[in-house]
């Protein structure tokens, strides 16, 4: 990738539109394909989209802040998991709890992302790393619902199987 591009910019942005990939692929789900899992140990899409909840509410926007709060101090371990909810309940929490990050993220300043925590297993960590990794999340958490998503399809492809 080009020297000249601004990541945070990229994952601001990787960030923001997520709410709309979340929306497109979760919304349409069918009740029974929440808890449908592509093969044993993979979440399903409701584990997923908990554990989503769980990384905007109680572990990255408070290691953020914390970061924010005291340089070089330890990062706070996660609580517990948010509590399972139906699905559209879940989403409806998690794309308000994006929203105030997105805020809250945007009105960082350079100092503040140079600002970092200490992680138990990665070491020093700032602040603008852990939100770029934090886009990097939703990534991976995105193509994992379509894999699980495509898992469900692809029995009925027919002869398409042979792609």
């Amino acid at each position: 990738m080009p020297e000249d591009v601004d990541r945070y910019a990229v994952a601001l942005d990787v960030l923001a539109a997520t709410s709309a990939a979340l929306t497109a692929l979760l919304e349409p789900l069918p009740a029974a394909l929440w808890d449908f899992s592509p093969a044993p140990g993979e979440w399903t899409p409701s584990q997923t989209l908990t554990h989503m909840l769980s990384v905007e509410t109680i572990i990255i926007p408070v290691r953020v802040r914390a970061m924010l709060a005291e340089d070089g101090a330890p990062m706070p371990r996660p609580a517990a998991e948010a509590p399972a909810a139906p699905p559209a309940e879940t989403l409806r929490a998690w794309r308000a709890a994006r929203a105030e990050n997105l805020a809250f993220l945007r009105g960082l300043t350079s100092e503040q992302l140079a600002r970092a925590g200490l992680h138990r297993h990665y070491g020093s960590i700032t602040a603008r790393e852990h939100i770029i990794e934090w886009a990097y999340h939703d990534l991976d958490h995105l193509r994992a619902l379509q894999a699980t998503i495509e898992a469900c399809l692809y029995p009925e492809i027919g002869g398409f199987r042979a792609l």
